[in-house]
């Protein structure tokens, strides 16, 4: 039972659609404006950039429809499972369109405060209320209407401001780890680009004496089978001479809730193939043990939902994050090799060559399925052992810090969830004496 008077939004909050930007005017080249989607809304709330995957725009646009930072919007369409009701705060002026399927909510500060509606549309009691009064059979839909119906917890606006500065102290650490991580997964493709793509490895021969391999002269071969040059001395493979794949296993998916067993499915990767924390979805049934990943082995996406190829045959390394040892899906695989480290084959699945290739082997009407006989059967070369032993040992380092900033995150993610819903119906209060 809520400690703070419960009421309905209606007369505190405004709604305003977006505008039906025209598709004709999309583009995939970058221009001085983004038009916003759900795509861009975290299922449980905050704003997603779509690195590589944006809606650039070409056309004219009205003032009016262009965010300001701090603009609070809120997913009025279910492009997505559970994205209904999710809401957003724009991170930057000047850029981002406001589309249709979209609402710009803006308040009566006198009542309710715009960042605690933020944090208050993450309860599930207020997301409950708007997936129950949506419409439509198979995209979901509300309406301003029915938002203002919703009735919540509204404390003063005094404590408001005293939840929202808790709760905005957490998610700004949390994405200042998120920052630094992206930095750290940042590094280790730039060596593996530096040492393996341009091939300016230190070389160590007595010629080399720790120089860049090919910028300092090194002699480059051509290889009539990749039909490239590669160093003198590096071999070409079949990637499927030197790595195994084994599936995951199909689980109840009424199982996977948001507590459990770690569970490591598509939710797991972000579009860049790197693991995605904010993702992490749990199991609570019976599971086979030979399902479990254990850290530092490396998984790769087999099916992929969005039609598009984003996510299959993308790639990382398991972090060593979780209390219990995580299960795999039936949407992955884990990868195991020999020859080549697992650092390497996590660039090499996630640069764009190799994503180019295995897109013919991606095969579905409703959901993609990866061949992964057709990645067996990817052309790449083969570096020395002791090359790729020294970029292994770089990684390990670069993974044991992304796995500390990973760790923390999932303890302030935790404790931000627990707290939510306390401090929304006044269970925990904040700077008050006890």
């Amino acid at each position: 039972m809520s400690k703070w008077p419960v009421s309905s939004l209606k007369g505190k909050i405004n709604i305003k659609h977006g505008f039906p930007f025209k598709s004709e005017f999309f583009s995939d080249e970058e221009t001085d404006f983004i038009v916003l989607t759900p795509g861009n809304f975290y299922e449980e709330g905050g704003f997603k950039r779509q690195a590589g995957k944006e809606k650039f725009y070409t056309g004219d646009i009205q003032e009016e429809y262009l965010h300001k930072a701090g603009d609070l919007i809120v997913a009025m369409t279910e492009q997505a499972a559970g994205l209904l009701g999710s809401c957003a705060r724009v991170p930057e002026s000047g850029i981002y369109l406001h589309n249709q399927r979209l609402g710009l909510i803006t308040t009566d500060s006198k009542q309710i405060l715009r960042d605690y509606v933020y944090h208050l549309f993450k309860t599930k009691t207020v997301r409950e209320q708007i997936r129950l009064t949506s419409s439509g059979s198979k995209v979901k839909h509300t309406s301003p209407e029915r938002i203002y119906d919703v009735r919540a917890p509204l404390p003063t606006v005094s404590e408001q401001q005293n939840i929202v500065d808790l709760l905005d102290s957490i998610e700004t650490k949390i994405e200042l780890n998120n920052r630094i991580n992206t930095e750290l997964e940042a590094m280790a493709k730039t060596l593996y680009d530096y040492w393996f793509v341009q091939f300016d490895f230190p070389d160590d021969s007595s010629q080399g004496q720790g120089k860049p391999y090919k910028t300092s002269g090194g002699k480059m071969v051509y290889n009539p089978t990749l039909k490239r040059e590669i160093p003198e001395g590096w071999i070409d493979c079949l990637l499927g001479d030197h790595v195994t794949f084994k599936r995951g296993i199909s689980y109840k998916s009424g199982d996977i809730q948001d507590t459990g067993v770690p569970f490591i499915n598509l939710n797991s990767f972000s579009l860049s193939g790197d693991f995605k924390l904010e993702g992490t979805k749990y199991y609570n049934g019976k599971f086979k043990p030979e399902s479990k990943l254990n850290p530092g082995e490396l998984v790769i996406a087999i099916t992929d939902v969005t039609r598009n190829a984003d996510i299959i045959g993308k790639s990382f390394v398991i972090p060593d994050i979780f209390d219990e040892t995580p299960l795999m899906s039936c949407d992955v695989a884990s990868v195991s090799s020999r020859k080549f480290c697992n650092a390497y084959l996590e660039q090499l699945f996630n640069s764009e060559s190799y994503h180019k290739y295995i897109k013919y082997y991606a095969s579905g009407t409703l959901v993609l399925h990866l061949d992964l006989n057709g990645v067996k059967w990817f052309k790449t070369y083969l570096p020395p052992q002791k090359l790729l032993e020294e970029y292994s040992q770089h990684c390990a380092s670069l993974f044991k810090q992304r796995d500390i900033v990973l760790k923390e995150n999932v303890y302030l993610e935790s404790l931000r969830d627990w707290l939510l819903p306390m401090l929304m119906n006044g269970q925990v209060t904040v700077g008050a004496e006890n």
